[in-house]
């Protein structure tokens, strides 16, 4: 494996000298002496600050004490901004020792692992990209169960997961994507340690992600540490990713296998993916501050299990391209297995394909869905079920409250009966009645009159002063947060500045 230098990124700050004291005192024979400059203070990387001035000298007929000379300036701080430009280095081979990618640009040349417990820091304005020259093979970012991605990046230098491809050449699918594989618990796989015939007692089940090989270890996720952490992503953008591994099998734009609720997940965008924006399979893991843009399949996909919590999240398809907003499963052959799929979701903007349905939500997933906007869907919820009873589970274990619909052809799917078939999934639960009880809060007539819904060029903060007085989101929460959508009417742009809707 290639050695990879670590750069050391100082942060400028600057230290206050501290003031000298006076120690001339005056008596009989004279003033005390005068204090002593101050020192400079010391400037991160650009040098040292000013020396202060000199203190004044005490007075010769009384006892009065000099001053002491005043404290330094401190120097400029702060180093340069990432030239991703200055070095790139191709990664050809698994990484199975602690390892730093410092400013440059990394070109994965396969399916590159993150294996034996090994931790992958990368720095902020780095710029991570799938080789889409390779194909029929396929490169992509895979850390494997026992091993850490840190991907810290900030607002000014977010770190960029990409196509190798030249900026409008870029296309889905050219590569594969970004995978956290974890040890929190899932609901269905192999039974590892326990006992088969006792629901694995004393063990834990196992599963492989979707697209590699079912005999590979480092695809294993699993396990029964509900908060283990798969690593950092912050500041981060998931570009023209989902390859087609097999028919059927494409890897997401970021998925998430069994990561635990140590895992830090906050700033990151998914944009333009062949398949699911991002996808969870089981754990516990939550996330903040999301973009989900342009994907072509479902954006946010969850199943096997998964239970955690999402604050500010935006959904937001091409009028021409994308599948379900929301496609929520628990467990296809046995709908309340578990750990249940139970996601506590506040603040979501979701903006469709007018052909298209916004949340599908099925095969016993549970879950407390509050504070959204939903526009500019064809369906706007859909729910499904052939094992558990939808009107038992709702609102009790599954519901919409205190949401604003606007520009959606249907509110509920209306599961019409064509003889001799039958497009009946929910066993002749009525959405719309659900959803447009008075008792959940949910208007819709608003329009929220958000600044853009171009894909390309979108400003989601609304200026209707109609979205407000909704639910308090729980502690742990901002929660400050009771409007409807990921944005304040008027308020600030989280999205500003570390994000990218270029098409290609």
């Amino acid at each position: 494996m290639q050695t990879i230098p670590l750069k050391h990124l100082m942060v400028g700050a600057a230290l206050v000298a501290t003031s000298a004291l006076g120690v001339g005192c005056g008596d009989d024979d004279g003033g005390g002496s005068g204090g002593t400059s101050g020192s400079g203070g010391m400037g991160a990387m650009d040098g040292g600050g000013t020396g202060g001035d000199s203190g004044t000298g005490g007075d010769t007929d009384a006892m009065v004490a000099g001053t002491g000379g005043s404290s330094g300036t401190g120097g400029t701080g702060g180093g340069e901004p990432c030239d991703p430009s200055v070095k790139e280095v191709d990664v050809e081979d698994d990484i199975t020792t602690d390892t730093t990618w410092d400013c440059g640009t990394y070109l994965l040349k396969q399916i590159v692992y993150v294996t034996d417990g090994a931790t992958l820091t990368i720095e902020p304005g780095v710029q991570v990209l799938g080789d889409y020259t390779i194909v029929p093979d396929i490169s992509a970012l895979i850390v494997a169960r026992g091993s850490k991605l840190e991907a810290e990046g900030t607002e000014e230098e977010p770190i960029v997961f990409s196509s190798s491809a030249p900026v409008g050449s870029r296309a889905p699918a050219q590569w594969g994507g970004v995978v956290l594989l974890g040890s929190a618990r899932i609901n269905t796989g192999g039974c590892i340690g326990g006992d088969e015939n006792n629901g694995c007692a004393g063990g834990f089940l196992q599963n492989n992600i979707e697209g590699l090989a079912p005999s590979d270890p480092n695809a294993a996720y699993g396990g029964t540490d509900d908060a283990h952490d798969c690593g950092t992503i912050r500041y981060a953008r998931i570009e023209f990713a989902g390859f087609e591994l097999a028919a059927g099998k494409e890897l997401n734009g970021l998925t998430l296998g069994a990561c635990g609720s140590n895992t830090t997940l906050s700033h990151i965008q998914v944009h333009r993916g062949s398949d699911d924006g991002i996808e969870f399979f089981g754990g516990t893991a939550s996330m903040d501050h999301v973009v989900l843009s342009a994907n072509s399949d479902d954006s946010l996909d969850w199943d096997l299990g998964w239970t955690g919590d999402v604050q500010f999240l935006v959904v937001h398809q091409a009028t021409n391209d994308g599948d379900k907003g929301f496609e929520a499963d628990n467990n296809t052959d046995v709908e309340d297995a578990t750990p249940r799929s139970n996601p506590t979701i506040f603040n979501a903007t979701m903006i469709g394909n007018p052909t298209k349905t916004g949340m599908l939500l099925r095969e016993g997933t549970q879950g407390t869905l509050r504070n959204f906007l939903v526009q500019d869907f064809s369906i706007g919820v859909d729910l499904a079920a052939a094992q558990v009873n939808l009107a038992t589970e709702w609102p009790t274990n599954l519901s919409i409250e205190d949401s604003c619909f606007h520009n959606v052809a249907e509110i509920g799917d209306s599961d019409p009966i064509v003889a001799p078939a039958t497009t009946d999934d929910d066993m002749g639960f009525n959405e719309t009645a659900a959803i447009t009880d008075a008792a959940r809060g949910n208007v819709t007539n608003v329009n929220p009159m958000l600044g853009s819904v171009s894909i390309e060029g979108p400003n989601y903060v609304p200026a209707s002063t109609m979205l407000g007085g909704k639910a308090t989101p729980p502690a742990g929460m901002d929660t400050t947060a009771t409007y409807c959508g990921a944005f304040a009417q008027g308020g600030t742009d989280w999205t500003a500045g570390w994000t990218s809707f270029l098409a290609d």
